[in-house]
């Protein structure tokens, strides 16, 4: 056996074993390197059963609680819907509403809540949902609440036409 035979022989596995081993770190250590949440959010537990449809839902860890209330009439997709945020010791430098569709990617649908005057607690702001083709949609409206770059979040369900 010639050397330019020998060395292709060994190059050839060679190069295949380092291919794996990336392809092993890259699975290993890739979803932790790509998560969005980060290591200092909290999270909230939100009452079993609760849907924002049949009125305010909270959300609590320890002594902090979150409500999340729907200050319209009805829930419709294309109609403007007011949505309101009640903090109980948790303090707020922001309050951001991320609406996604359950089933289906709806799009990003991101609402920067406002401070309601007079209510040093409340939070509000005004979400238009998109119109699902299917009919009935079920949204998850996560209420991401942040202060001195700490967060606290909780997650709520409700359907809507």
């Amino acid at each position: 056996m010639n050397k330019p035979e020998a060395r292709k022989n060994i190059v050839t596995p060679l190069i295949s074993i380092i291919a794996v081993l990336i392809g092993l770190g890259l699975a290993i250590y890739l979803p932790n390197m790509l998560k969005t949440e980060s290591p200092d959010t909290v999270f909230l537990q939100t009452d079993a059963g609760c849907s924002l449809n049949n009125g305010r839902c909270h959300s609590k860890l320890k002594d902090q609680q979150l409500a999340l209330s729907i200050k319209s009439e009805t829930i419709r997709s294309a109609t403007p819907m007011l949505f309101e945020v009640t903090l109980e010791n948790i303090q707020a430098d922001q309050v951001m509403l991320d609406l996604k569709g359950k089933e289906m990617f709806m799009g990003l649908n991101q609402v920067m809540l406002s401070p309601v005057a007079g209510q040093p607690n409340q939070w509000q702001g005004e979400v238009t949902l998109a119109v699902c083709t299917t009919g009935e949609m079920t949204w998850i409206s996560s209420v991401v609440v942040e202060k001195n770059g700490l967060k606290s979040q909780a997650d709520f369900k409700f359907t809507a036409q």
